[in-house]
């Protein structure tokens, strides 16, 4: 009795280890035209001196990107159903809808076209694609880049490059898929080990903490017993994993900018167990500040770059 009470218990504590692996979030990526394509083919914005691909007017302009696009999305599911595939088109509209709102509100644009898509579709990963379709003679070949990118830090990491084999058919969207499907296998381990990587040891942020002259303070007024710079350095340190990242901090007077904390990925948020994003942590910044008289408010920029400004 007791040998087959123990070979429950282990059963029983075995399938709450496979639960809680499937519970956790499965990574969010977003399937975009990579930078070079968008370039050669003309879908770039330009705002003051600022360059970055237009992804509305690729979506738009070019049908046959669109159906790669897709296509290459279907193959990471077709593979992985638990990646979580969001939608470009509708990280457009969103972006969209968010600026006409701060428009309408009188509210200032501080992020480019690229970052507000990317900071609606709070994707984990981007796959950024880019290929060209190739003709000798009578048949065409197909070659492509695709690129596993973090959303956070657009750090690019498992790169599969390759050409199709020689095809009758001038389609790029059939003949890509022929020529990526062999190595999807690949690549797609190579992505969840990259998120997995993130899970272990958080995912990079950058904090610009500014204090506005209109505050009256700096970063050595007291705040409570410590100084205000104290107190950023504690919350920041509190709220990475085991404080990676927080040395790499410029300081002044009137500023602090951290240019990577890991942030944990899953936390407890309002009792519940979730994702954190970079938005969460400078919320939770501005609460405690608040709690301690100092008034403050935020701005994100994509997904991995807020400014907090102190007012």
């Amino acid at each position: 009795m007791k040998r087959i009470l123990t070979i429950a218990i282990a059963l029983l504590a075995m399938t709450g280890s496979a639960w809680a692996q499937k519970a956790m979030t499965p990574p969010h990526v977003m399937v975009v035209p990579d930078n070079i394509y968008c370039k050669a083919h003309g879908y770039m914005f330009n705002r003051d001196g600022e360059e970055g691909p237009d992804y509305e007017k690729a979506m738009t302009e070019d049908p046959t990107l669109h159906s790669v696009l897709v296509q290459v999305a279907q193959l990471i599911t077709d593979r992985n159903p638990d990646i979580v595939i969001i939608d470009l088109l509708e990280a457009i509209k969103m972006s969209k809808d968010d600026a006409s709102m701060a428009m309408a509100n009188g509210g200032e644009q501080y992020e480019n076209m690229e970052e507000a898509i990317i900071r609606n579709s709070e994707a984990d990963i981007l796959i950024k694609v880019q290929y060209d379709l190739l003709k000798n003679g009578p048949q065409y070949q197909v070659s492509y880049t695709i690129t596993g990118t973090d959303a956070y830090t657009n750090r690019m990491f498992a790169p599969i490059e390759g050409m199709g084999a020689p095809s009758t058919s001038a389609n790029p969207v059939v003949l890509l898929r022929e020529a990526v499907f062999q190595n999807m296998d690949s690549f797609l381990a190579k992505v969840l080990q990259y998120y997995q990587g993130m899970v272990t040891k958080g995912r990079m942020a950058a904090f610009d903490i500014k204090i506005a002259e209109s505050a009256g303070l700096s970063m050595n007024s007291k705040v409570g017993d410590i100084t205000l710079r104290e107190f950023i350095e504690d919350f920041m340190f509190d709220n990475s994993v085991e404080g990676n990242g927080t040395d790499r901090v410029k300081s002044g007077a009137t500023f602090m900018q951290y240019q990577g904390v890991y942030i944990p990925l899953i936390q407890t948020i309002r009792g519940r167990q979730r994702k954190q994003g970079a938005k969460d942590v400078a919320q939770k910044l501005v609460n405690e500040l608040a709690n301690k008289g100092v008034n403050a408010e935020f701005k994100v920029r994509g997904l991995g770059k807020v400014n907090i400004y102190i007012k």
